[in-house]
């Protein structure tokens, strides 16, 4: 079985879905993370993830932003769905897909969603190659 890179695949995409590539360029990857460092694993749990290391299709960090969601009683998936659409991400990595209230907001708010394990270097290593 051929295993696509994280980045070749999404542009493949893209292309068949008519997205040019000015707006690929703007892509930009959340990766839903257990610490604020580059070996921190991914997390199972997007929307309770402790943080969001942002970077974009070239593997540049962008930022690393703490969830400042996690307070929240309940919501805590949508309110961070809207929290990284409204820094422009159009990419959400975890383990798995979200919940469904808060793959409504993605959905809603153009964000696509990738699965992935391991750790926050593993797919800045993919999107770099």
């Amino acid at each position: 079985m051929i295993k696509f890179k994280l980045a070749s695949a999404l542009l493949l995409a893209l292309l068949l879905s008519g997205i040019s590539q000015a707006l690929l360029a703007e892509e930009k990857f959340a990766i839903a993370a257990d610490g604020a460092q580059p070996m921190a694993l991914i997390v199972k749990l997007a929307g309770v993830a402790p943080y969001f290391h942002i970077y974009d299709v070239n593997g540049n960090q962008l930022e690393v932003l703490a969830n400042p969601h996690l307070d929240l009683e309940y919501g805590i998936g949508p309110a961070a769905a809207a929290t990284l659409a409204d820094k422009g991400v159009t990419v959400l990595v975890a383990k798995r897909i979200p919940g469904p209230k808060m793959e409504a907001v993605l959905i809603e708010r153009g964000v696509r969603m990738v699965r992935r394990h391991g750790t926050v270097e593993d797919v800045v290593n993919e999107l770099k190659e």
